[in-house]
């Protein structure tokens, strides 16, 4: 240690982290953690000049922004110290850990305070902070595998915690939810027969339907989008698709079904065959189409070009949602593309470093995604046997009859749209079978990376209706636009998460 320094003239950075993805709850809150350390830094008379807050876990290395932006400021000699409430806020990898260590050792960071801890800056003081690490990286990894040995212990019993419309979940088993459950099992049989998910919603809220949040209380009606998912979810048959596994809840206990298996696939093949019409539409190209959002509403800006007789007609983006509150519907295409011109010309400039880091550390399909795959698989299949069995069940039919006759014909067409059925729905559970077994087929190459993050300003500039339409969906998830602006945008990744780390900037009270 060096009897030298004098720690009140050090400036030192408070940094506070709770994951919200933690599988426990007894780590103290981020508002606890900063009143406890400035506790300490006013005992110990530090100089605490920046605050920073950060949601993210430290389980996995480079994951955590505002932790990155931290130490890319201490190397640039912002700050001096570190004061933090554990070593375990600081890393729980042992990458991110040997690199504070390695700062410590080359004097970048001269000092660290904890509030549970005792650090000293000589041989043995490291050494009990790499045990530090150590610890808080076993920790998490056993507290994880515990977690989901559990999960999936549960899962096998055919118990889980995930609440489910028209359920009450009592110790993870799912229970009828009377007035609510005799609702859902009406909301299918009315989708059985062709109802439109609007006039469901509206019947089921005018006839009481309501679901409290355990969370904080609050009670909700249905709406179109959550009722969209309940008619997709094959749980209400009785299939809970869960944690990479698929279980029977009519084999593990008396499950009560909103939806016998047979009605659930017709349900599901009604709304195949809703969104894939054989004969598709045929209409103009206009470019980023439904991802101009209305700032106001939030709803997907209609596009086409402007009605006047004049020779010079322009391409619009207009909101036609009528209880939005906007006065002006709609903004000329040419304010949107100026805005992208003038966003991309200096280009996003990442590196090849920036590149391997974020894909180093991230799963493209995530288990949540794996999971909605799973289920649709399930469902595709599901609705491959109904058309097949259809198709045979018509072939039988018309052994007995002429060539000729009208039923024969009749069935004939009928079967040879039926195998066309089968053959489109093959390829579609391929394509997510494919999916699951290479879950980084959306990948960007290195290539494609650097090309986009160099050069997408005068690519978009250059290109014609469709290639513009292309670069920018590469780049962009949404942009909203109000009256006269765009006034939001949202990146894609990797470009979301690479930017983001560049533009930590302070907030008014100091902290991040």
């Amino acid at each position: 240690m060096d009897d030298g320094l004098d720690i009140t003239n050090l400036r030192y950075v408070l940094y506070a982290r709770k994951s919200t993805t933690d599988e426990t709850r007894q780590v103290r809150s981020i508002p606890d953690q900063i009143t406890d350390c400035k506790l300490l830094a006013a005992q110990l008379n530090l100089n605490v000049v920046r605050t920073l807050r950060e949601t993210q876990s430290a389980k996995k290395p480079n994951q955590r922004p505002v932790f990155k932006q931290m130490i890319n400021d201490i190397k640039r000699g912002v700050y001096d110290g570190i004061l933090a409430w554990n070593p375990d806020r600081l890393a729980r990898n042992m990458l991110e850990g040997g690199e504070i260590i390695d700062l410590i050792d080359q004097n970048v960071i001269k000092d660290l305070k904890f509030k549970t801890h005792t650090f000293t800056n000589d041989a043995n003081g490291k050494m009990l902070l790499g045990m530090a690490f150590v610890l808080s990286k076993q920790y998490s990894d056993d507290l994880s595998q515990k977690v989901t040995r559990g999960i999936r212990g549960r899962l096998k019993e055919g118990r889980t915690p995930t609440p489910k419309h028209g359920y009450i979940n009592e110790d993870g088993i799912y229970k009828p939810d009377g007035n609510n459950y005799e609702l859902i099992c009406e909301a299918w049989q009315m989708r059985k027969v062709g109802k439109p998910i609007e006039t469901i919603t509206d019947y089921l809220n005018k006839n009481g339907y309501s679901r409290k949040i355990k969370r904080n209380g609050k009670q909700v009606d249905m709406d179109k989008r959550i009722l969209s998912k309940i008619l997709h979810d094959p749980f209400y048959y009785g299939a809970l698709v869960q944690a990479g596994q698929q279980v029977n809840l009519r084999e593990l206990y008396d499950f009560t079904p909103a939806v016998s298996e047979e009605d659930y696939f017709i349900v599901q093949r009604l709304d195949y065959r809703k969104i894939r019409p054989s004969t598709p539409h045929k209409m103009a190209f206009y470019p980023l189409r439904r991802i101009v959002l209305c700032h106001l509403c939030g709803r997907p800006c209609v596009v086409a070009p402007s009605t006047s007789h004049t020779s010079t007609r322009y391409l619009y983006y207009r909101c036609d949602n009528t209880s939005c509150t906007r006065k002006k519907r709609s903004i000329r295409a040419k304010v949107i593309f100026d805005f992208i011109y003038e966003l991309l010309q200096n280009g996003l400039n990442f590196t090849e470093k920036e590149y391997n880091e974020y894909y180093d550390n991230l799963t493209l399909l995530t288990d949540q995604k794996r999971q909605e795959v799973r289920a649709k698989l399930l469902n595709l299949r599901g609705v491959f046997k109904k058309v097949k069995q259809e198709a045979e069940e018509r072939s039988l039919k018309i052994v007995n009859y002429d060539t000729t006759s009208a039923i024969w014909k009749v069935n004939n067409n009928k079967i040879a749209e039926l195998t066309d059925e089968q053959t489109k729905l093959l390829d579609e559970i391929e394509k997510l079978e494919v999916q699951l077994r290479e879950p980084e087929t959306d990948r960007l190459t290195i290539e494609q990376f650097l090309n986009l993050s160099k050069n997408a300003g005068n690519i978009v500039q250059s290109a014609d209706a469709v290639g513009k339409d292309q670069i920018v969906r590469e780049i962009f998830l949404n942009l909203e636009v109000d009256e006269e602006k765009v006034a939001l945008y949202r990146l894609k990744e990797p470009f979301a998460t690479l930017l983001k780390q560049r533009q930590i900037l302070p907030s008014r009270d100091g902290e991040t």
